[in-house]
């Protein structure tokens, strides 16, 4: 997972052509607006390489309400990997962000690829180390700074990473409620919006 964003990945280093030519299973899967990729308690049977648009992945709570996880985008994967000592299930339900396009493909096909081709074993490596690496920012974080100070770090990720230049500073390309930032920083969402409140307020 990539915790919210993450800026690492090189658009040249997905290889969705060396995909595609290992893995009979590969294909490429135009989604629309709110689509469902995978449901929480599914079996965890394929990966959905992001190669357009965004997508998002949410889990159930007991109470029955709803938490936004992460947000991926271009390069990510969705998706458990597979584990050969025990079956699995998807633990979230990850949702498409207006049109998005990924490349699906069963996930034993992309693990036996993986073992033969150091570019691909590499990639996913590579990409599980930035989810690690985003995961542990998003810990500390929680237990070493205000909860204003996460919104701001936040809000400059997801404007680093799909952020457009605006009059104002930065626009975002995608839709968020502030339940989802609220989510993403975890927090409640009259705490966020109070404090999203004040940056307005201060900036007008």
């Amino acid at each position: 997972m990539t915790g919210v964003f993450d800026n690492e990945l090189s658009t040249a280093g997905v290889p969705i052509e060396l995909i595609a030519s290992m893995c009979r299973s590969a294909r490429r899967v135009r989604l629309a607006d709110r689509a469902v990729l995978y449901a929480q308690g599914e079996p965890a049977n394929a990966l959905f390489l992001i190669l357009d648009g965004f997508v998002k992945s949410s889990r159930i709570c007991e109470d029955g309400t709803e938490i936004t996880i992460e947000l991926l985008k271009y390069g990510d994967i969705a998706g458990a990997f597979p584990n050969r000592q025990l079956p699995s299930e998807h633990e979230e339900t990850a949702r498409a962000i207006g049109d998005v396009v990924v490349q699906r493909v069963l996930a034993h096909e992309l693990r036996a690829a993986m073992e033969v081709n150091p570019r691909l074993a590499v990639f996913v490596a590579e990409y599980l180390a930035r989810s690690k690496r985003s995961a542990e920012r998003r810990v500390l974080r929680s237990i070493s700074q205000s909860v204003d100070r996460q919104v701001i770090e936040t809000l400059v990720e997801l404007a680093g990473s799909i952020g457009v230049r605006c009059p104002h500073g930065f626009s975002l390309e995608i839709r968020l409620t502030q339940q989802d930032i609220a989510d993403l920083v975890g927090a409640s969402r009259p705490v966020v919006s109070s404090i999203l409140s004040g940056f307005a307020s201060a900036a007008s």
